[in-house]
């Protein structure tokens, strides 16, 4: 089993992630052909850029007793043992996840850990080994049936 201090997890990429990649790159290449500047490709590629950049830079870390989730050059830490519960959720709550399905919701026993009454959605690839280094930081963690 590799060391908590150096676990990293990418966010999950599923059919609805690479749908928008690809509509993306359609609406970049439709300019080209219809008789548009080529400014105004130059401006869709620069935005298909920042989406690929966006959703592919969503990572998770667990970092001894923290989780770091890290958004392009955005880090925010949330502490692993204020973690009350984690349960799978369809939530389309703008989010760190890149994927629209196998989203998990965690809770946390304080609300001043996100600084809202929302959870934390994430899709982490490996999630079940993801879900077993939580729980071996904090075994008080509910894990809902479903994700194991």
């Amino acid at each position: 089993m590799k060391k908590t201090s150096d676990l990293r997890f990418r966010s999950r990429w599923d059919l609805w992630t690479w749908l928008i990649v690809f509509v993306s790159l359609v609406v970049c290449i439709a300019p080209l052909y219809m008789e548009f500047e080529i400014a105004a490709a130059i401006i869709c590629f620069l935005c298909l850029a920042f989406i690929l950049g966006v959703l592919g830079s969503v990572r998770y870390k667990i970092d001894g007793n923290q989780l770091k989730v890290c958004l392009l050059f955005w880090t925010n830490t949330y502490p692993i043992n204020k973690i009350a519960e984690i349960t799978p959720t369809n939530n389309m709550l703008a989010s760190p996840a890149s994927a629209f399905t196998h989203r998990i919701a965690i809770t946390f026993t304080d609300r001043s850990v996100t600084k809202s009454s929302d959870p934390l959605i994430i899709t982490p690839v490996r999630q079940s080994e993801f879900l077993s280094q939580l729980s071996a930081i904090n075994p008080a963690i509910k894990i809902s049936p479903q994700l194991l």
